[in-house]
């Protein structure tokens, strides 16, 4: 990007964050554009202009995908897809994003003796998390293989309240309590009014997360589309396909087995 796409960029992020009160401050278009350059970032274009933006940010070993926001006048037409995709990939494939070196390590002495090398990037993962109340962000981290994690009471908090975060490892809770006092901090100063909305709200947003596991799985949305894209090409007609769909889930629940054979029984 040239310097002029990073100040078009920055002037198109600051007038969306000042309409989304869930989203970070907006800091400026000078500071915007100083920042873009520090943070990886997903963005998505439309003849030359951004429609779409998000930030993967590392809080510890963890990676956040966050600051997701498409245009009101784009909205509707699966881009918030496109972004969740995007950040899943670049989670599982992109050492930057982790803040590891892109110089793989080679063993020098078999180099020197001259055996075969197999050269494997290392890339240590850790979860990659987002945060929402939006129903339709919500969607979309679903179809795209987030888990919504539920909250419980647990021991890192005594049993005496329900947390969705104790789910995540100890040192991971603690960056993103530190840097959310951090923020909040700022916030005080910078726009109460914003603290207020957090502070308000605080009990709608709801934690999804991808753990390392199944960084290569692929996700459910990506899947089902091709199976089907896989069946239309044998001829075989959407109704249909879409019949199966449901066969298919029939066979892996019990319960709609029971349904089945009551409907049969007449019950």
């Amino acid at each position: 990007m040239t310097e002029k796409d990073d100040v078009d960029l920055a002037s198109w992020l600051t007038k969306m964050l000042a309409n989304e009160p869930d989203l970070r401050q907006n800091l400026g278009v000078a500071k915007e554009t100083k920042r873009g350059n520090r943070v990886p970032q997903i963005i998505l274009h439309e003849n030359g202009v951004p429609i779409a933006y998000a930030e993967l940010r590392r809080v510890g070993r963890a990676v956040e995908l966050a600051t997701v926001v498409v245009d009101p006048a784009h909205r509707g037409k699966g881009h918030s897809h496109q972004i969740v995709h995007q950040a899943w990939e670049r989670w599982r494939q992109d050492p930057i994003v982790h803040g590891q070196s892109v110089i793989q390590n080679v063993d020098l002495f078999k180099v020197t003796r001259g055996d075969n090398v197999e050269q494997v990037l290392p890339i240590v993962r850790g979860p990659l998390i987002s945060f929402t109340r939006d129903a339709a962000m919500a969607a979309a981290l679903t179809g795209g293989g987030f888990t919504m994690l539920p909250r419980k009471r647990r021991a890192s908090r005594l049993w005496l309240w329900k947390s969705d975060i104790a789910a995540l490892p100890l040192m991971i809770q603690f960056n993103l309590m530190l840097d959310r006092a951090l923020r909040g901090f700022r916030m005080v100063f910078t726009s109460p009014h914003s603290m207020n909305h957090y502070i308000r709200h605080s009990r709608d947003y709801r934690l999804f997360a991808r753990v390392p596991e199944d960084a290569n799985r692929l996700p459910p949305r990506m899947s089902s589309r091709s199976q089907r894209d896989e069946i239309q090409n044998h001829g075989v007609a959407t109704d249909v396909i879409d019949q199966l769909e449901v066969v298919g889930y029939s066979e892996n629940s019990e319960q709609s087995k029971n349904i089945i054979q009551a409907w049969d029984e007449g019950e």
